[in-house]
């Protein structure tokens, strides 16, 4: 588990780490409630994501490698396939309540 803090307002979250290949590929696929999950993928890049066996919506939030939110979009079940517009290294898929409290700019701290 990590702690994810928005930088500017303070608000923090516990979520999963994906660090494994294995994580990774799971995701929130079989999940019945949507757990934060942070996903390394250890460089910056494209990161191509789907929702296929994921039961409910969701937030792709993608960071870059100094930790600022440089896409956000929103997820609905049995999606093929959606990718970041810009490079990035980390992606928090959260559930829609939380999502607002990241915004395209905001600095985020891991802890």
């Amino acid at each position: 588990m990590i702690l994810i803090k928005n930088a500017g307002s303070g608000k923090e979250l516990e979520c999963e780490t994906a660090y494994t290949f294995f994580d990774k590929v799971r995701g929130l696929m079989f999940r019945k409630k949507i757990a934060p999950i942070l996903f390394d993928f250890n460089y910056e890049g494209t990161h191509g994501i789907h929702s296929f066996f994921v039961f409910s919506p969701f937030y792709a939030i993608y960071l870059s490698a100094s930790k600022e939110v440089i896409d956000k979009f929103r997820v609905v079940p049995n999606e093929a396939y959606r990718c970041n517009a810009s490079p990035a290294r980390y992606l928090l898929e959260i559930d829609e309540g939380r999502a607002a409290w990241f915004n395209k700019g905001d600095k985020v701290v891991f802890e």
